[in-house]
Protein backbone atom coordinates (compact mmCIF):
# COMPACT_ATOMS: atom_id res chain seq x y z
CA UNK A 1 0.00 0.00 0.00
CA UNK A 2 2.85 2.59 0.64
CA UNK A 3 4.45 2.14 -2.56
CA UNK A 4 1.01 2.40 -4.53
CA UNK A 5 0.85 5.40 -2.62
CA UNK A 6 4.06 6.52 -3.28
CA UNK A 7 3.15 5.97 -6.87
CA UNK A 8 0.55 8.60 -6.86
CA UNK A 9 2.75 11.15 -4.98
CA UNK A 10 1.32 10.54 -2.03
CA UNK A 11 2.74 9.67 2.33
CA UNK A 12 0.89 7.15 4.21
CA UNK A 13 0.22 10.75 6.17
CA UNK A 14 -1.07 13.04 3.44
CA UNK A 15 -3.23 10.75 2.21
CA UNK A 16 -4.94 10.13 5.26
CA UNK A 17 -4.95 14.17 5.08
CA UNK A 18 -6.65 14.07 1.96
CA UNK A 19 -9.38 11.87 2.82
CA UNK A 20 -10.22 14.14 5.86
CA UNK A 21 -10.14 17.38 3.62
CA UNK A 22 -12.52 15.48 1.15
CA UNK A 23 -14.66 14.11 4.11
CA UNK A 24 -14.74 18.45 5.09
CA UNK A 25 -15.48 19.69 1.86
CA UNK A 26 -18.59 17.60 1.15
CA UNK A 27 -19.99 17.25 4.44
CA UNK A 28 -19.71 20.65 4.90
CA UNK A 29 -22.89 20.71 2.77
CA UNK A 30 -24.45 18.09 4.12
CA UNK A 31 -27.35 21.13 5.91
CA UNK A 32 -27.75 22.41 2.25
CA UNK A 33 -27.74 19.36 0.20
CA UNK A 34 -31.45 18.33 2.25
CA UNK A 35 -32.93 20.97 -0.29
CA UNK A 36 -32.33 17.79 -3.29
CA UNK A 37 -33.61 15.02 -1.02
CA UNK A 38 -36.68 16.93 0.61
CA UNK A 39 -37.47 19.17 -1.89
CA UNK A 40 -41.09 20.12 -0.29
CA UNK A 41 -40.80 19.14 2.68
CA UNK A 42 -37.20 21.42 3.33
CA UNK A 43 -38.91 24.52 2.57
CA UNK A 44 -41.83 23.59 5.13
CA UNK A 45 -39.88 22.79 7.85
CA UNK A 46 -38.48 26.31 7.45
CA UNK A 47 -42.27 27.58 7.04
CA UNK A 48 -41.80 28.99 3.28
CA UNK A 49 -43.27 28.90 0.14
CA UNK A 50 -41.38 27.11 -2.78
CA UNK A 51 -41.35 30.55 -4.14
CA UNK A 52 -39.72 31.98 -0.92
CA UNK A 53 -37.12 28.84 -1.09
CA UNK A 54 -36.41 29.42 -4.69
CA UNK A 55 -34.68 32.73 -3.31
CA UNK A 56 -33.26 31.43 -0.54
CA UNK A 57 -31.21 29.14 -3.01
CA UNK A 58 -30.64 31.53 -5.31
CA UNK A 59 -28.26 33.23 -2.87
CA UNK A 60 -25.92 30.49 -4.18
CA UNK A 61 -25.28 32.08 -7.44
CA UNK A 62 -25.32 35.53 -6.01
CA UNK A 63 -22.34 34.60 -3.62
CA UNK A 64 -20.47 32.63 -6.92
CA UNK A 65 -21.47 35.63 -9.40
CA UNK A 66 -20.16 38.77 -6.93
CA UNK A 67 -18.86 37.12 -3.91
CA UNK A 68 -15.54 35.70 -5.56
CA UNK A 69 -14.72 38.82 -7.35
CA UNK A 70 -15.40 41.34 -3.85
CA UNK A 71 -14.59 39.17 -1.17
CA UNK A 72 -12.31 36.47 -2.51
CA UNK A 73 -8.90 38.33 -1.51
CA UNK A 74 -10.34 38.02 2.52
CA UNK A 75 -8.87 34.20 2.24
CA UNK A 76 -5.64 35.13 1.37
CA UNK A 77 -4.46 36.86 4.31
CA UNK A 78 -4.95 33.64 6.80
CA UNK A 79 -3.87 30.28 7.25
CA UNK A 80 -5.47 27.46 5.39
CA UNK A 81 -6.44 25.38 8.83
CA UNK A 82 -7.83 28.85 9.93
CA UNK A 83 -9.95 29.18 7.31
CA UNK A 84 -11.68 25.63 6.28
CA UNK A 85 -12.03 25.22 10.45
CA UNK A 86 -13.74 29.04 11.05
CA UNK A 87 -15.99 28.21 8.20
CA UNK A 88 -17.00 25.28 8.86
CA UNK A 89 -18.03 26.14 12.22
CA UNK A 90 -19.92 29.22 10.67
CA UNK A 91 -21.78 27.04 8.33
CA UNK A 92 -22.66 24.50 11.34
CA UNK A 93 -23.78 27.26 13.89
CA UNK A 94 -26.09 29.20 11.11
CA UNK A 95 -27.49 26.27 10.09
CA UNK A 96 -28.14 24.88 13.71
CA UNK A 97 -29.96 28.30 13.66
CA UNK A 98 -32.36 27.65 11.01
CA UNK A 99 -32.81 24.37 12.43
CA UNK A 100 -33.58 25.04 16.08
CA UNK A 101 -35.72 28.16 15.28
CA UNK A 102 -37.63 27.32 12.30
CA UNK A 103 -40.69 27.84 11.00
CA UNK A 104 -40.39 30.97 13.25
CA UNK A 105 -37.72 32.95 11.60
CA UNK A 106 -38.60 35.49 9.29
CA UNK A 107 -38.18 35.48 5.84
CA UNK A 108 -35.27 38.74 5.79
CA UNK A 109 -33.60 36.12 8.83
CA UNK A 110 -33.87 33.66 6.53
CA UNK A 111 -32.40 35.42 3.62
CA UNK A 112 -29.32 36.55 5.64
CA UNK A 113 -28.73 33.54 6.96
CA UNK A 114 -28.34 31.99 3.75
CA UNK A 115 -26.54 34.44 2.23
CA UNK A 116 -23.75 34.02 4.74
CA UNK A 117 -24.21 30.83 4.96
CA UNK A 118 -23.02 30.51 1.64
CA UNK A 119 -20.58 33.01 1.50
CA UNK A 120 -19.09 31.13 3.81
CA UNK A 121 -18.91 27.87 2.66
CA UNK A 122 -18.39 29.01 -1.26
CA UNK A 123 -16.24 32.33 -1.55
CA UNK A 124 -13.53 31.46 1.50
CA UNK A 125 -13.50 28.17 1.96
CA UNK A 126 -13.06 27.01 -1.45
CA UNK A 127 -9.46 28.47 -2.28
CA UNK A 128 -8.61 27.60 0.98
CA UNK A 129 -9.86 23.95 0.54
CA UNK A 130 -8.18 23.34 -2.74
CA UNK A 131 -4.87 24.82 -1.30
CA UNK A 132 -5.38 22.47 0.76
CA UNK A 133 -6.06 19.52 -1.75
CA UNK A 134 -2.89 21.18 -3.55
CA UNK A 135 -0.43 20.63 -0.90
CA UNK A 136 -1.03 17.39 -0.18
CA UNK A 137 1.41 15.62 -3.07
CA UNK A 138 3.39 16.44 -5.60
CA UNK A 139 3.06 18.94 -8.68
CA UNK A 140 3.73 15.97 -10.42
CA UNK A 141 0.52 14.50 -9.45
CA UNK A 142 -2.27 16.85 -8.93
CA UNK A 143 -4.14 15.30 -11.43
CA UNK A 144 -4.16 12.24 -8.77
CA UNK A 145 -5.51 14.42 -5.76
CA UNK A 146 -8.27 16.46 -7.45
CA UNK A 147 -9.21 13.08 -9.36
CA UNK A 148 -9.73 11.36 -5.78
CA UNK A 149 -11.17 14.47 -3.95
CA UNK A 150 -13.70 15.06 -7.12
CA UNK A 151 -14.30 11.64 -6.89
CA UNK A 152 -14.58 11.20 -2.90
CA UNK A 153 -17.50 14.40 -2.66
CA UNK A 154 -19.23 12.74 -5.40
CA UNK A 155 -19.48 9.24 -3.61
CA UNK A 156 -20.03 10.96 -0.30
CA UNK A 157 -23.37 13.21 -1.38
CA UNK A 158 -24.41 9.78 -2.02
CA UNK A 159 -24.16 8.67 0.76
CA UNK A 160 -25.59 11.09 2.66
CA UNK A 161 -28.04 11.64 0.47
CA UNK A 162 -28.89 7.75 1.28
CA UNK A 163 -28.55 8.37 5.34
CA UNK A 164 -31.66 11.23 4.47
CA UNK A 165 -33.53 8.50 2.50
CA UNK A 166 -33.19 5.93 5.26
CA UNK A 167 -34.02 8.26 8.22
CA UNK A 168 -37.35 9.73 5.98
CA UNK A 169 -38.51 5.95 5.77
CA UNK A 170 -37.58 5.64 9.59
CA UNK A 171 -40.13 8.24 9.98
CA UNK A 172 -38.16 11.06 10.92
CA UNK A 173 -39.37 14.71 10.14
CA UNK A 174 -37.72 17.23 7.62
CA UNK A 175 -36.62 19.47 11.42
CA UNK A 176 -34.39 15.81 12.84
CA UNK A 177 -32.93 15.78 9.27
CA UNK A 178 -32.04 19.35 9.54
CA UNK A 179 -30.69 19.06 12.91
CA UNK A 180 -28.83 15.85 12.01
CA UNK A 181 -27.02 17.68 9.04
CA UNK A 182 -26.19 21.42 11.49
CA UNK A 183 -24.04 18.69 13.94
CA UNK A 184 -22.72 16.57 10.91
CA UNK A 185 -21.15 20.02 9.55
CA UNK A 186 -19.87 20.84 12.95
CA UNK A 187 -18.21 17.42 13.73
CA UNK A 188 -16.40 17.81 10.60
CA UNK A 189 -14.44 21.24 11.95
CA UNK A 190 -12.42 18.79 14.27
CA UNK A 191 -11.17 16.43 11.81
CA UNK A 192 -10.02 19.44 9.40
CA UNK A 193 -8.39 20.93 12.52
CA UNK A 194 -6.44 17.61 12.59
CA UNK A 195 -5.93 17.33 8.93
CA UNK A 196 -5.57 21.14 7.51
CA UNK A 197 -2.44 21.52 6.71
CA UNK A 198 -0.97 24.28 9.66
CA UNK A 199 1.66 26.32 7.95
CA UNK A 200 0.38 26.93 4.62
CA UNK A 201 -1.52 30.34 3.52
CA UNK A 202 -4.34 30.15 1.28
CA UNK A 203 -2.80 33.26 -0.99
CA UNK A 204 0.76 33.03 -2.32
CA UNK A 205 2.14 34.97 -4.78
CA UNK A 206 1.70 33.30 -7.43
CA UNK A 207 -2.11 33.15 -6.65
CA UNK A 208 -2.49 36.87 -5.98
CA UNK A 209 -0.75 38.07 -9.39
CA UNK A 210 -3.00 35.32 -11.14
CA UNK A 211 -5.81 37.56 -9.02
CA UNK A 212 -5.10 40.52 -10.44
CA UNK A 213 -4.01 39.55 -13.82
CA UNK A 214 -8.15 38.21 -13.60
CA UNK A 215 -9.27 41.20 -12.89
CA UNK A 216 -7.53 43.75 -15.52
CA UNK A 217 -7.65 40.76 -18.12
CA UNK A 218 -11.67 40.58 -18.30
CA UNK A 219 -11.38 43.45 -21.06
CA UNK A 220 -9.13 41.78 -22.93
CA UNK A 221 -10.87 38.04 -22.90
CA UNK A 222 -14.11 39.54 -23.31
CA UNK A 223 -12.71 40.24 -26.68
CA UNK A 224 -12.30 36.13 -27.31
CA UNK A 225 -15.08 34.38 -28.83
CA UNK A 226 -14.20 30.93 -27.47
CA UNK A 227 -14.66 32.53 -23.79
CA UNK A 228 -18.42 34.32 -24.95
CA UNK A 229 -19.10 31.00 -26.22
CA UNK A 230 -18.20 28.37 -23.90
CA UNK A 231 -19.79 31.12 -21.01
CA UNK A 232 -23.27 30.85 -22.45
CA UNK A 233 -22.43 26.97 -23.45
CA UNK A 234 -22.86 26.61 -19.65
CA UNK A 235 -25.39 29.06 -18.80
CA UNK A 236 -27.34 26.89 -21.11
CA UNK A 237 -26.34 23.40 -19.55
CA UNK A 238 -26.05 24.74 -15.93
CA UNK A 239 -29.98 26.24 -16.38
CA UNK A 240 -30.83 21.89 -16.39
CA UNK A 241 -28.05 20.89 -13.69
CA UNK A 242 -29.88 23.44 -11.73
CA UNK A 243 -33.74 21.90 -12.53
CA UNK A 244 -32.16 18.30 -12.29
CA UNK A 245 -30.08 18.26 -9.04
CA UNK A 246 -33.36 20.15 -7.20
CA UNK A 247 -36.64 20.34 -8.43
CA UNK A 248 -37.00 17.36 -10.58
CA UNK A 249 -37.86 15.45 -8.06
CA UNK A 250 -39.98 18.64 -6.79
CA UNK A 251 -41.63 18.49 -10.08
CA UNK A 252 -42.63 14.55 -9.35
CA UNK A 253 -44.17 16.12 -6.30
CA UNK A 254 -45.92 18.87 -7.37
CA UNK A 255 -47.46 17.63 -10.37
CA UNK A 256 -48.50 14.51 -9.44
CA UNK A 257 -48.04 13.77 -5.64
CA UNK A 258 -45.52 11.82 -5.64
CA UNK A 259 -44.44 11.03 -1.44
CA UNK A 260 -41.58 12.60 0.26
CA UNK A 261 -39.81 8.93 0.32
CA UNK A 262 -40.25 8.27 -3.58
CA UNK A 263 -38.97 11.78 -4.27
CA UNK A 264 -35.58 11.05 -1.67
CA UNK A 265 -34.91 7.87 -3.35
CA UNK A 266 -35.02 9.54 -6.86
CA UNK A 267 -33.01 12.50 -5.76
CA UNK A 268 -30.31 9.73 -4.26
CA UNK A 269 -30.09 8.49 -8.02
CA UNK A 270 -29.54 11.67 -8.95
CA UNK A 271 -26.74 12.92 -7.08
CA UNK A 272 -25.54 8.85 -7.58
CA UNK A 273 -25.35 10.31 -11.01
CA UNK A 274 -23.06 13.27 -10.46
CA UNK A 275 -19.77 10.53 -10.69
CA UNK A 276 -20.62 10.39 -14.57
CA UNK A 277 -18.40 12.91 -15.57
CA UNK A 278 -15.55 9.80 -14.83
CA UNK A 279 -17.09 8.61 -17.63
CA UNK A 280 -17.58 11.79 -19.58
CA UNK A 281 -13.52 11.75 -19.39
CA UNK A 282 -12.74 8.85 -21.27
CA UNK A 283 -15.29 8.98 -24.25
CA UNK A 284 -13.56 12.72 -25.28
CA UNK A 285 -9.97 11.05 -24.98
CA UNK A 286 -11.59 7.59 -26.66
CA UNK A 287 -14.14 8.42 -28.98
CA UNK A 288 -15.07 12.02 -29.92
CA UNK A 289 -12.82 14.20 -31.79
CA UNK A 290 -12.84 16.90 -29.24
CA UNK A 291 -14.70 17.76 -26.27
CA UNK A 292 -16.86 20.89 -28.46
CA UNK A 293 -17.98 17.36 -30.37
CA UNK A 294 -18.73 15.59 -27.22
CA UNK A 295 -20.96 18.08 -25.85
CA UNK A 296 -22.51 19.01 -29.14
CA UNK A 297 -24.10 15.09 -29.07
CA UNK A 298 -24.78 14.97 -25.65
CA UNK A 299 -26.74 18.11 -25.86
CA UNK A 300 -28.46 16.88 -29.06
CA UNK A 301 -29.55 14.09 -26.59
CA UNK A 302 -30.27 16.10 -23.61
CA UNK A 303 -32.36 18.29 -25.91
CA UNK A 304 -34.85 15.11 -27.52
CA UNK A 305 -35.20 13.61 -23.91
CA UNK A 306 -36.36 16.72 -21.93
CA UNK A 307 -38.75 17.09 -25.06
CA UNK A 308 -40.13 13.68 -24.37
CA UNK A 309 -40.42 14.79 -20.83
CA UNK A 310 -42.73 17.67 -22.05
CA UNK A 311 -44.87 15.56 -23.65
CA UNK A 312 -45.48 13.01 -21.18
CA UNK A 313 -46.38 15.97 -19.13
CA UNK A 314 -48.52 17.79 -21.41
CA UNK A 315 -50.17 14.94 -22.24
CA UNK A 316 -51.45 13.54 -19.00
CA UNK A 317 -52.51 15.64 -16.36
CA UNK A 318 -53.31 14.61 -13.18
CA UNK A 319 -56.54 13.32 -12.14
CA UNK A 320 -57.17 15.65 -9.76
CA UNK A 321 -56.12 19.48 -8.50
CA UNK A 322 -55.75 18.91 -4.97
CA UNK A 323 -55.97 16.58 -1.82
CA UNK A 324 -55.97 16.38 2.23
CA UNK A 325 -52.51 16.69 3.06
CA UNK A 326 -50.89 13.31 3.06
CA UNK A 327 -53.62 11.51 1.13
CA UNK A 328 -52.87 11.58 -2.42
CA UNK A 329 -55.57 9.83 -4.77
CA UNK A 330 -54.51 6.25 -5.60
CA UNK A 331 -55.11 6.75 -9.05
CA UNK A 332 -53.87 10.14 -9.76
CA UNK A 333 -52.02 9.13 -12.94
CA UNK A 334 -52.61 5.66 -14.77
CA UNK A 335 -49.81 3.32 -14.59
CA UNK A 336 -46.66 3.52 -16.33
CA UNK A 337 -46.71 7.07 -16.88
CA UNK A 338 -44.90 7.45 -13.41
CA UNK A 339 -42.64 4.97 -14.37
CA UNK A 340 -41.21 6.48 -17.44
CA UNK A 341 -40.91 9.50 -16.56
CA UNK A 342 -38.74 8.94 -13.81
CA UNK A 343 -36.39 7.28 -16.45
CA UNK A 344 -36.86 9.72 -18.74
CA UNK A 345 -35.51 12.26 -16.15
CA UNK A 346 -32.63 10.36 -14.85
CA UNK A 347 -31.47 9.68 -18.38
CA UNK A 348 -31.58 13.49 -18.80
CA UNK A 349 -30.25 13.89 -15.74
CA UNK A 350 -26.92 11.78 -16.50
CA UNK A 351 -26.40 14.10 -19.57
CA UNK A 352 -26.82 17.18 -18.13
CA UNK A 353 -24.18 16.37 -15.95
CA UNK A 354 -21.91 14.24 -18.50
CA UNK A 355 -21.80 18.37 -20.21
CA UNK A 356 -20.99 19.55 -16.86
CA UNK A 357 -17.77 17.84 -16.35
CA UNK A 358 -16.43 18.91 -19.51
CA UNK A 359 -17.85 22.17 -20.02
CA UNK A 360 -15.08 24.65 -19.49
CA UNK A 361 -12.72 22.36 -20.98
CA UNK A 362 -12.60 24.13 -24.77
CA UNK A 363 -11.06 27.53 -23.28
CA UNK A 364 -8.07 25.38 -22.44
CA UNK A 365 -8.23 23.40 -26.16
CA UNK A 366 -8.43 27.04 -27.84
CA UNK A 367 -5.11 27.54 -26.42
CA UNK A 368 -5.64 30.59 -24.28
CA UNK A 369 -2.35 32.33 -23.16
CA UNK A 370 -1.70 31.53 -19.84
CA UNK A 371 -1.53 35.07 -18.29
CA UNK A 372 -5.45 35.20 -19.89
CA UNK A 373 -6.53 31.91 -18.59
CA UNK A 374 -7.56 32.92 -14.92
CA UNK A 375 -9.39 36.03 -16.62
CA UNK A 376 -11.34 34.03 -19.33
CA UNK A 377 -12.19 31.63 -16.79
CA UNK A 378 -13.51 33.99 -14.15
CA UNK A 379 -15.47 35.58 -17.26
CA UNK A 380 -17.15 32.36 -18.48
CA UNK A 381 -17.91 31.13 -14.83
CA UNK A 382 -19.70 34.53 -14.05
CA UNK A 383 -21.88 34.05 -17.41
CA UNK A 384 -22.13 30.28 -16.70
CA UNK A 385 -23.66 30.39 -13.06
CA UNK A 386 -26.23 32.77 -13.81
CA UNK A 387 -29.08 30.48 -13.61
CA UNK A 388 -27.70 29.48 -10.24
CA UNK A 389 -29.26 32.80 -9.24
CA UNK A 390 -31.91 32.40 -11.62
CA UNK A 391 -33.09 29.36 -12.13
CA UNK A 392 -34.18 28.68 -8.36
CA UNK A 393 -36.54 31.68 -8.77
CA UNK A 394 -38.00 30.48 -11.88
CA UNK A 395 -38.47 27.16 -10.99
CA UNK A 396 -40.08 27.80 -8.03
CA UNK A 397 -42.31 30.31 -8.74
CA UNK A 398 -44.09 27.69 -10.90
CA UNK A 399 -45.42 25.55 -8.09
CA UNK A 400 -48.84 26.16 -6.71
CA UNK A 401 -48.71 26.58 -3.12
CA UNK A 402 -50.46 24.72 -0.84
CA UNK A 403 -53.59 25.65 1.94
CA UNK A 404 -51.91 25.92 5.73
CA UNK A 405 -53.93 26.33 8.61
CA UNK A 406 -52.97 29.31 10.76
CA UNK A 407 -50.39 26.97 12.61
CA UNK A 408 -48.35 26.40 9.40
CA UNK A 409 -49.17 23.45 8.96
CA UNK A 410 -50.43 22.09 5.98
CA UNK A 411 -54.30 21.01 5.68
CA UNK A 412 -54.51 20.82 1.71
CA UNK A 413 -51.67 20.12 -1.13
CA UNK A 414 -52.55 22.03 -4.01
CA UNK A 415 -51.01 20.19 -7.44
CA UNK A 416 -49.29 22.39 -9.88
CA UNK A 417 -50.82 21.86 -13.72
CA UNK A 418 -48.58 19.31 -15.53
CA UNK A 419 -48.90 21.80 -18.31
CA UNK A 420 -46.99 24.15 -16.47
CA UNK A 421 -44.46 21.87 -15.80
CA UNK A 422 -44.10 20.38 -19.34
CA UNK A 423 -44.11 24.14 -20.49
CA UNK A 424 -40.59 24.73 -17.92
CA UNK A 425 -38.97 21.58 -19.50
CA UNK A 426 -39.68 23.15 -23.02
CA UNK A 427 -37.75 26.27 -21.93
CA UNK A 428 -35.03 23.65 -21.04
CA UNK A 429 -35.05 21.78 -24.30
CA UNK A 430 -34.28 25.19 -25.81
CA UNK A 431 -31.83 25.92 -23.91
CA UNK A 432 -30.21 22.39 -24.73
CA UNK A 433 -30.60 23.53 -28.54
CA UNK A 434 -28.79 26.38 -28.56
CA UNK A 435 -25.96 24.46 -26.69
CA UNK A 436 -25.92 22.09 -29.46
CA UNK A 437 -25.98 25.03 -31.84
CA UNK A 438 -23.11 26.93 -29.72
CA UNK A 439 -20.96 23.78 -29.19
CA UNK A 440 -21.37 23.58 -33.66
CA UNK A 441 -19.97 27.16 -33.69
CA UNK A 442 -17.07 26.31 -31.17
CA UNK A 443 -15.80 23.07 -33.43
CA UNK A 444 -16.05 25.35 -36.48
CA UNK A 445 -14.35 28.19 -34.54
CA UNK A 446 -11.66 25.41 -33.65
CA UNK A 447 -10.83 24.07 -37.23
CA UNK A 448 -10.34 27.49 -38.47
CA UNK A 449 -8.17 28.57 -36.09
CA UNK A 450 -6.19 24.87 -36.56
CA UNK A 451 -6.24 25.63 -40.21
CA UNK A 452 -4.55 29.10 -39.41
CA UNK A 453 -1.85 27.49 -37.34
CA UNK A 454 -1.06 24.95 -40.53
CA UNK A 455 -0.81 27.77 -42.55
CA UNK A 456 1.58 29.56 -40.42
CA UNK A 457 3.62 26.40 -40.21
CA UNK A 458 4.11 26.59 -43.85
Amino acid sequence: MKKLLQSFGFAPRTFVQLLFITLNAQLLYAFWDIRNTLPKDFPIAMGVTDAQAGQLYSMQGLVIILGTILLGWIGDRFSVRTIMVLTTLGVGAISLFISVFSPNLSFPTLLACFFLMLLLSEVLFKPANFKAVRTSTSEDHQGAAFGFFEFGRGLLAFLVSLLWTALIAAGVGARGIMLTGSVIVLTTAILVFWAAPKGTRVGDDEVNASTIEAIKGIGRVAKLPVVWLAGLNVFCIYGTFVAAGTYFARFLQAGYGSSALVAAVFSTVVIGLRMLPLVSSVLVEKVFKSTSHFMRFMSAVLSVLLLAIAVVLFTHPASVTSFPAGNPPAHIVSSGVMPALIVLMLLASGCCFMIRGVYYAPIGEFNVPAKQSSAAMSFAITLGYIPALLGPIVFGGLIVPSEADASGNIITEQLTPTSTLGAAFVGLAVLAAVAFCLSSVLIRLKNRQDADARKAAV
